[in-house]
């Protein structure tokens, strides 16, 4: 599967945001050793190659089309690092706080 619409927010546009969306929830539901992440190390301690699964986490995300406001499943993925035992939540890029 092509990711590379996951990779940056730069192209994001309405159009492509329920494929986006969909895409992200077919990487991060995967299996846990195929999990896609969007962080590529820990925050703390820095290791890139000590991150572990370690759980999801459905959320609702909303937008607004045409003076509507919208709303999609999306889920998270929540990351261990081995190294420090730091646990965090992995968002994707097109998910921007209001």
């Amino acid at each position: 599967m092509d990711t590379s619409l996951l990779k940056t927010s730069s192209s994001l546009n309405i159009d492509n945001l329920e494929d986006l969306i969909k895409q992200h929830n077919e990487l991060v539901r995967r299996n846990s050793r195929d999990r896609h992440r969007y962080r590529e190390s820990c925050a703390d301690c820095g290791e890139d190659s000590s991150l572990a699964p370690h759980e999801l986490r459905r959320r609702t995300l909303r937008y607004v089309v045409a003076n509507s406001v919208q709303s999609v499943v999306i889920w998270l993925a929540r990351w261990r690092c081995r190294g420090c035992g730091r646990t965090f939540t992995d968002y994707p890029t097109f998910r921007f706080a209001l």
